[in-house]
């Protein structure tokens, strides 16, 4: 395997990890009645133990593959020498030592109390989502831009990662709709999650938008293998837009009338929006290290 294709995977497992991370613990944290985000909150507890290792460990590997990429291959991936002045002198450097310190501050977050932990994961994996906005196309412009984009690449990722990752908890407290004890906390919950939804897909389309302009203006064309899965992406979060409106405004008000059916729909929709928030999270993984210009 080549050391742009482990990196790659390496940043989608990274990105997805935090994402989901970010998402389910700040929705618990925030939205979801404490009797019920804590019942979730112990079904997500081995998924947040290897969401958090797996951020770990492909920050980790994330530079000796950066390293071998910038060098002559494999060979200067292990040379401690190459690795030190990867490290300390270049930009590739400077952000993955934030990432790493980010990263690490998401590992100590998993000590905190059962009570603190939703809260803290949460904190914690925004701080690690932030920090991917020091490397990147983000930082490659000069004056207004160059402070703009990166403050807007957070806002991206923030919103995006709290619309997708949000999902896998609202799939467990859609089935708490079926246990009398937790009903009116579940549709609370609902009701919460679709509010704030509105607020948070407009951020994170808005400051897509931003991102797609600050690099490669409009239209976004189909001029390189960049824009083409930048247009593909785009694509993709249509789709999710669509199906979280569907969820919203079509399956949600017949919970009253038929439940269990509003239910199975609204999970199906769900599902899909899981999906293809994956999709999008793989295309950016993959285009984020292109030249947006690059003719093919």
């Amino acid at each position: 395997m080549t050391p742009d294709t482990l990196l790659m995977a390496c940043r989608f497992v990274h990105d997805a990890m935090l994402m989901m991370l970010w998402g389910s613990f700040g929705y618990l944290a925030t939205l979801v009645p404490q009797r019920l985000a804590t019942s979730v909150a112990d079904r997500l507890a081995i998924f947040r133990l290897v969401a958090v290792w797996l951020a770990l460990v492909s920050t980790a590997f994330a530079l000796p593959i950066q390293t071998a990429m910038i060098g002559d291959g494999w060979p200067d991936a292990v040379d401690t020498q190459i690795l030190t002045d990867v490290l300390t002198s270049t930009s590739v450097g400077t952000a993955w030592l934030a990432q790493l310190v980010a990263v690490v501050v998401l590992v100590l977050s998993q000590l905190f109390p059962a009570r603190l932990k939703p809260a803290a994961t949460a904190i914690a994996s925004a701080l690690s989502l932030a920090s991917l906005a020091l490397g990147g196309h983000s930082v490659m412009q000069d004056g207004w831009q160059g402070i703009l984009h990166p403050l807007n690449d957070v806002l991206h990722v923030l919103s995006a990662g709290a619309w997708f990752g949000a999902l896998l908890p609202l799939l467990i407290v859609l089935s708490r709709f079926d246990q009398p004890q937790f009903k009116a906390e579940a549709g609370l919950a609902l009701r919460r999650f679709s509010t704030a939804g509105h607020w948070v897909v407009a951020l994170a389309i808005l400051s897509g938008i931003g991102n797609s302009l600050f690099i490669v203006g409009w239209p976004l064309g189909w001029s390189s293998t960049y824009r083409t899965l930048l247009t593909a992406k785009v694509v993709v979060v249509l789709g999710m837009t669509a199906a979280a409106v569907l969820n919203r405004y079509w399956f949600v008000p017949r919970l009253g009338r038929n439940r269990a059916s509003a239910v199975a729909a609204i999970r199906t929709g769900t599902l899909v929006e899981v999906g293809l928030g994956l999709a999008a999270i793989l295309l950016v993984s993959i285009f984020g290290m292109l030249d947006p210009n690059g003719a093919d």
